[in-house]
């Protein structure tokens, strides 16, 4: 793979930690020399602002500190058992918003749209639940990253790609979460 190192593209130092300010601040500055509107290059911008995008993002910042480091993310590994506690009920409440939307589609009287519907708080509150959940858990991931940082990457390869594997299953469930949240209102709003 012809790897990019961002970091060293947009003037940063090789550093989990950092805020997407940070990442925003060191873009602009570059953009009022290379942008193509005050005569840079569009190939040159399009690879900073490629550059930004992956550091923006701390699960796919992590990845590229993983990968300058040369770290085989093909391979499995493990997942923090807490995390892995929320795979059965995040896939419990995703079953049961699927079949409250599948049943509201189908119903057709007032009534029976309305003892379905009665089941929405109890279907929001553990939406909430989880969303909580799974935000405190990427917190923590992100908040490793100073640790990583300051007992430098080559030390700690083996926790940082733990990190890598727990952040994107908790990015996939808080998609899927926030998903689910629009289904209900979605139907809600069908009639």
């Amino acid at each position: 793979m012809d790897l990019m190192d961002p970091f060293s593209r947009i003037g940063l130092p090789l550093k989990l930690d950092l805020t997407p300010g940070v990442v925003e601040d060191e873009i602009r500055r570059l953009a009022k020399s290379v942008h193509p509107d005050v005569g840079g290059e569009a190939g040159e911008f399009a690879e900073i602002s490629r550059a930004g995008d992956l550091l923006k993002v701390p699960v796919s910042r992590l990845k590229v500190a993983l990968e300058i480091s040369g770290a085989d993310l093909a391979g499995r590994g493990s997942v923090p058992s807490e995390i892995m506690d929320l795979f059965s009920p995040v896939v419990s409440v995703l079953e049961e918003v699927g079949a409250f939307v599948s049943e509201r589609e189908k119903a057709r009287s007032v009534l029976g749209k309305a003892v379905l519907d009665a089941k929405v708080p109890s279907l929001k509150r553990s939406l909430e639940e989880l969303t909580g959940a799974v935000g405190k858990l990427e917190d923590y991931q992100r908040e490793r990253f100073p640790d990583f940082d300051q007992r430098g990457w080559e030390n700690c390869l083996e926790e940082m790609e733990e990190a890598y594997r727990a952040l994107l299953f908790l990015g996939k469930w808080s998609a899927q979460l926030r998903e689910a949240t629009g289904k209900i209102f979605e139907a809600l709003l069908a009639g």
